[in-house]
């Protein structure tokens, strides 16, 4: 399938061939017929792409401040890798579209294969062939509504919402300031529920387009005297409602609705606007000011947007998928003419040129473009880009499957150019990203189904980099399938699936190992060998983790998908902490402090041998400490790791300090362990001690949600002391 991409590096636009991607729970998969292109947030958003580094930089200071806190953290070269990597990220551009339901979602009987839809949502509605789209983000299309003008729905739940923000009722006198695309479709809503809109814009086109789709009062910004119309239409007293539709740099549309507005009026910010709000006339005449938020309520809830969970119709009447039903049916019955906003239509094959218009490189005035797609568009779930090698070459086949953020900054680049390593098949959900990674990283096989990489008999290991909820499903079918394993921590999430695990691991033949990185940097294995000297000494150890806050909607925090950090994220320390004492832990006992996103969590692990482990994980430490602090001691011997970039030994009053330059995580080491295991066929990590580390962090959940100490057993269930 074809799908429009732009490099966030050079912002250079292509039309890119790509898997189907895959449709998860909730989700519809969808045959695009046509798409909008919302020209003001679009063309913002290419212009953005196509910055110099130091326009970027100026556009956004908070990734400013992001880039120096990992050069202090992780040093100069590795944030350069990470910029770059991040800067190769293609993105999708798009999030208003219609079209035909290929696959539906058994659990929701509004859609079945066949229906037409609405659909909405960035990252989701996007410029492609075919699209996954959450349940909650698509809407039925209306008898008669061809697809064209179905594919204004979402950007007209825009309007709409800012509509509801308003607050209007019959009879009031509500100015747009901006009548661009949002803003013609705003007054022509307005006048359909009743109310009398005025419409101000600095463009004489767009005023003139809107007098000749039937708005009264329409005037031009600089010509006109907007406020003593307001004042005239609204019996001398102003507008009872503004909504800024605009998009500008200036703060004229903020002043100017609030000179316009009557006292105790509302004003109500869609567009993209500065908020210098002047205090005086707002003040003066108490006026509500408030933001509207995209197509509605549901708008960057993950529940809502990407698991497909709706609300309460009794409790949330308006959601961001009703807004979108509501257009639609005004467009069924005449109140909203979309069709007369159309100005240009291009095949979806010529999408490029429709972007030399938006971007300005094409001056053409233009209002809607809406992008045209064939009705049988070509679906494929893998994309080979060179034939496969022979068989019995002497090397070894890799697979990955996901390749997110973290894979991509920290094992794909240890990967790349690999002596005796074939990089065969990536396997991502969305396709675009496998295509963008097998380009890059030279995988021979980009795919969006992870059977693909599973199935596939050129493949001999297989890394798996997917959140977190599928690890525990895909090392068995990895494992089934005859594949030696790399699965990112934490190897699975609950007690059920750790004891699904423990019989492959402990009686198969294939080598499985966990991203367990810290145990593998060269300062870790300095310690560990000042400690193992001190034979029969238990290790006291203490790991102070500074983690940072994560906002509460996270995937991470999320227990089903993410596990929480203690177990996303804590499980490092646990199998730092058991390789530091060398030996298996026995017993936990934690403590939680605060929620987790902003809180803290402290956990003690006695191990067989003696000794103990103190894990403190704070996330709400300031941003100037050190994230991490390794303190282990045994028999008048040990060290401090701090923060990775450095180690300190102190052994029979002997003090040696190791430097690294940047951090020294054990990335590229924990890679080299697992090709060296599958070479020599002894793993790098035990798998009992893959599955001890899991049990006890299972534990440490339960210690501190029950308040008890939890021992940790040999089946790997944790059970009360």
């Amino acid at each position: 399938m074809k799908q429009l991409l732009q490099n966030l590096r050079t912002g250079e636009i292509s039309l890119v061939e790509s898997p189907t991607p895959t449709r998860p729970a909730g989700s519809l998969l969808v045959a695009t017929r046509a798409s909008l292109i919302s020209a003001g947030t679009e063309r913002a958003t290419v212009q953005a792409a196509r910055a110099s580094l130091l326009g970027k930089a100026r556009q956004r200071p908070d990734k400013v401040r992001q880039v120096l806190d990992n050069v202090r953290r992780e040093g100069l070269l590795a944030t350069l890798r990470k910029v770059r990597e991040k800067l190769d990220d293609p993105s999708l551009l798009g999030y208003s579209s219609a079209g035909v339901v290929l696959e539906a979602d058994p659990e929701d009987r509004r859609f079945a294969a066949g229906d037409r839809v609405a659909c909405g949502g960035q990252n989701h509605a996007c410029h492609a062939e075919i699209v996954v789209v959450p349940r909650t983000l698509a809407a039925p299309i209306p008898d008669g509504v061809p697809f064209d003008q179905a594919a204004f729905a979402t950007v007209g739940a825009i309007a709409l919402q800012g509509i509801r923000r308003a607050d209007v009722r019959v009879g009031e006198r509500v100015l747009v300031i901006g009548l661009g695309l949002i803003g013609q479709i705003t007054w022509q809503l307005l006048r359909g529920a009743g109310c009398l809109p005025i419409g101000v814009d600095v463009s004489e086109s767009m005023v003139d387009l809107a007098q000749r789709l039937g708005l009264e009062h329409a005037a031009l910004r600089g010509r006109d005297d907007v406020e003593a119309l307001c004042r005239r239409l609204g019996d001398g007293h102003g507008v009872d409602a503004v909504i800024i539709t605009a998009a500008a740099k200036s703060s004229d549309p903020i002043e100017l609705a609030g000179a316009a507005c009557r006292e105790r009026g509302r004003v109500v910010v869609v567009g993209a606007v500065p908020m210098n709000v002047p205090r005086e006339p707002y003040y003066m005449k108490e006026l509500d000011l408030v933001l509207s938020r995209s197509y509605g309520p549901g708008r960057y809830d993950p529940l809502h947007e990407q698991h497909g969970v709706d609300y309460p119709y009794g409790f949330v009447r308006w959601t961001e998928g009703r807004n979108m039903l509501a257009v639609l049916e005004t467009i069924a019955a005449g109140t909203l003419d979309v069709a007369s906003l159309i100005t240009h239509r291009f095949r979806f094959d010529d999408a490029c040129e429709a972007y030399a218009i938006v971007s300005g490189e094409k001056a053409e005035p233009h209002v809607g473009i809406v992008l045209e797609y064939d009705e049988a568009p070509d679906g494929v779930a893998r994309i080979e880009r060179r034939p496969a090698r022979p068989a019995g070459d002497g090397t070894l086949g890799v697979g990955f499957i996901g390749a997110g953020s973290f894979a991509r900054g920290y094992l794909l680049p240890h990967l790349r150019g690999r002596d005796g390593v074939r990089l065969e098949a990536v396997a991502t959900a969305r396709g675009f990203t496998a295509s963008e990674i097998a380009r890059r990283f030279d995988f021979r096989v980009a795919a969006s189904d992870p059977r693909q990489v599973l199935e596939d008999p050129s493949i001999d290991a297989v890394f798996i980099a997917t959140r977190h909820d599928s690890h525990a499903a895909l090392v068995l079918a990895a494992l089934a399938a005859g594949k030696h394993v790399f699965v990112e921590k934490p190897l699975c999430l609950t007690e059920d699936e750790l004891r699904e695990l423990r019989g492959a691991l402990m009686h198969g033949d294939r080598i499985v190992q966990v991203g367990f990185n810290r145990r593998f940097s060269p300062l870790a294995v300095a310690l560990r060998e000042v400690l193992a000297a001190r034979r029969g000494e238990p290790v006291q150890i203490t790991c102070r983790v500074n983690a940072g806050s994560l906002p509460e909607d996270h995937w991470l925090n999320d227990p089903r998908i993410g596990g929480g950090r203690v177990l996303g994220e804590g499980c490092h320390f646990v199998d730092l902490m058991q390789f530091l004492a060398g030996a298996m832990p026995r017993h936990v006992s934690a403590a939680r402090f605060g929620v987790e996103a902003t809180g803290a969590s402290s956990a003690i692990v006695a191990f067989a041998n003696g000794s103990v482990g103190t894990l403190v994980y704070q996330a709400n430490g300031p941003r100037s400490l050190p994230k991490e602090r390794i303190e282990a001691f045994a028999g008048g011997s040990g060290g401090v790791i701090d923060d990775w970039h450095r180690v300190e030994i102190h052994d029979g009053g002997r003090v040696r300090r190791k430097k690294v330059s940047g951090q020294a995580k054990g990335f590229r080491e924990e890679i080299d362990a697992f090709f060296a295991a599958i070479r020599d066929g002894v793993p790098a990590i035990a798998p009992e001690h893959l599955l001890a580390t899991t049990a006890a962090t299972l534990a440490i959940v339960r210690a501190a949600s029950e308040r008890k100490v939890v021992d940790v057993t040999e089946s790997g269930r944790p059970r009360s002391a």
